[in-house]
């Protein structure tokens, strides 16, 4: 069975997140002092299959008017099984009154988020990267 646990619930062990997002193919340039720094701003979503961090979420919020959802990924093992849905489900619980949430994904997953009530726009998104 999984669980889902706030970050400050339940800590996220920097490791087995680089784990999680090796897993996908994703940030390989991220290390564990970033990681245990990034997980102490916003909100942080562990999905917990006993002691294994099979899913995660994070958003990053004013607390007020935004918040930008990132980084919902889940184990390849685990996909298909309703873990990214409950994730956003209480993510979205813990976002409830900021006014406007926004995230980014692929075409591909527009559909998926939409089911979550959120609508594609017209925005550009612009990216400024430290070189």
């Amino acid at each position: 069975m999984v669980v889902i646990k706030l970050h400050t619930e339940k800590p996220i062990p920097p490791l087995q997140l680089m784990r999680l997002y090796q897993d996908v193919d994703w940030w390989p340039t991220r290390t564990k002092d970033g990681i245990r720094k990034l997980l102490t701003h916003g909100v942080a979503l562990g999905a917990w299959e006993d002691k294994q961090l099979v899913g995660f979420c994070r958003a990053v919020s004013d607390g007020v008017y935004r918040a930008y959802v990132e980084d919902v990924v889940v184990l390849g093992t685990h996909r298909g099984q309703g873990i990214g849905r409950q994730l956003m489900d209480k993510m979205m619980k813990e976002l409830h009154g900021i006014e406007g949430v926004s995230l980014f994904c692929s075409a591909k997953l527009k559909e998926y988020y939409e089911h979550s009530g959120f609508t594609p726009t017209r925005q550009v998104v612009m990216h400024r990267n430290r070189s």
